[in-house]
């Protein structure tokens, strides 16, 4: 059969727009140009360890999220709030959320991260946000997030520097927090309203869990689309497929460049595995790195959180580095093990390196960001369509959100 809509890229919002498609009978033909589906939200298997691309998390918060999957199916493992701060003089200490894990209490309120002002801040801010829509959020003047936290908000010099600096730059993937104080505010919601987690077996199993109640036969792995030619998809291996509607999936530097002018500035990340016998953060808590000038951005003991990232009596250690210096292979390790000393000790040394990745495109530039878009804005001319976070912002939710609104869109005209 002859499908109505076709899907090209099989990434968090095409398949998205393939659910809202199947929901509503609509037959349609997802292409996806790698050998699986997922797009970013990919996890490696590689000697028992489980490696997702780039430090990623699930924000259950979320209300697309929340709409498309179900959690219990996930095995969802949760961080703890907060987050444990290193100092560069080799100290550490802890800012956590006392009203949602009482143990952290006494830490965050001896915590060298800012004054007892600061936190009260937090705390007010947390109330502040908990009580705005999320159209009242994107509807405010679009600032930078550094200009927000010490202008708008009053935080301090040191908590800004110690805290957010950090533990932002690894969600937003720039260290200047230039992105929108929208998209701070948005984050910083769903992070205090909900769980941060990740599934037990990866963050994949979230497009596969998209994927589980569509049919196999509509989706098309290792299928590279070479051109479109009016409503005709031709692929680089010569096979052909027509349909009357087709949507582009694709992040914003692939083939839905080439036909609208997407915005397609984006922030990139490195991120390391390496394989420990012992856990250097036991706690299932992300670390931040608060020296000024610093490569590692943030660590983890992903295991801790969630133990089907490691084969038993391993540990799968998680880090991230936002501003690469073009340090490239062995020297970089030994850069990551010489810095990360400072707090673990010669043990860094017995860490095995077990993958470097760089992700070109990571997340969308968010200096400009936008939390729905009108259903017109989709379609790039009679018949073609384009969806993805770069029209809204980098998150998974907006990932979710443009895929099911584009498939409206698209199923209003059928």
């Amino acid at each position: 059969m002859k499908p109505r809509v076709i899907i090209i890229g099989g990434g968090i919002s095409g398949l998205t727009a393939a659910r809202q498609l199947h929901q509503k009978g609509i037959d349609f033909l997802l292409l996806e140009g790698s050998d699986r589906i997922g797009g970013r939200v990919k996890t490696d298997l590689i000697d028992g360890f489980r490696l997702d691309h780039g430090f990623q998390v699930l924000l259950t918060a979320y209300p697309e999220v929340k709409r498309w999957l179900d959690y219990s199916s996930l095995h969802l493992q949760s961080f703890n709030p907060g987050a444990l701060l290193l100092y560069p003089d080799g100290s550490k200490d802890q800012l956590g959320d006392p009203m949602r894990d009482i143990g952290s209490l006494f830490p965050t309120l001896f915590s060298n991260a800012g004054n007892l002002r600061d936190k009260l801040k937090i705390w007010t801010l947390k109330n502040r946000l908990s009580g705005m829509s999320l159209e009242e959020i994107f509807a405010q003047k679009e600032v930078s997030t550094l200009e927000a936290l010490s202008q708008d908000y009053g935080f301090s010099d040191q908590i800004i520097r110690h805290f957010f600096q950090p533990f932002f730059t690894g969600i937003f993937l720039e260290s200047e927090l230039k992105t929108s104080r929208r998209m701070f505010d948005f984050v910083f919601k769903m992070f205090s309203e909900a769980d941060t987690a990740v599934p037990n077996l990866g963050m994949e199993e979230i497009p596969k869990h998209l994927a589980d109640p569509l049919p196999s036969e509509s989706i098309v792995t290792g299928a590279k689309v070479k051109k479109i030619d009016g409503q005709e998809v031709i692929l680089e291996d010569g096979s052909t497929f027509s349909a009357p509607h087709i949507i582009l999936a694709t992040e914003a530097t692939g083939l839905v460049k080439e036909f609208s002018e997407v915005k397609s500035n984006h922030q990139s990340t490195t991120h390391l595995h390496f394989v420990a016998k012992e856990a250097p953060i036991k706690a299932p808590i992300i670390a931040l790195n608060t020296t000024p000038k610093r490569l590692v951005n943030n660590i983890c003991t992903i295991n801790q959180v969630a133990s089907g990232y490691a084969p038993e009596g391993q540990h799968l250690i998680s880090i991230s580095i936002i501003d690469n210096q073009e340090i490239k292979n062995d020297e970089l390790n030994r850069a990551v093990k010489k810095e990360l000393q400072t707090w673990f000790g010669k043990a860094t040394l017995d860490w095995e390196h077990l993958h470097t990745r760089t992700i070109q495109y990571a997340l969308p530039n968010q200096s400009n960001v936008k939390h729905s878009i009108p259903g017109q804005e989709f379609e790039i001319r009679n018949g073609l369509y384009a969806c993805g976070d770069f029209q809204l912002n980098g998150s998974i939710n907006a990932s979710m959100k443009a895929g099911r609104e584009s498939a409206e869109w698209v199923a209003g005209k059928l």
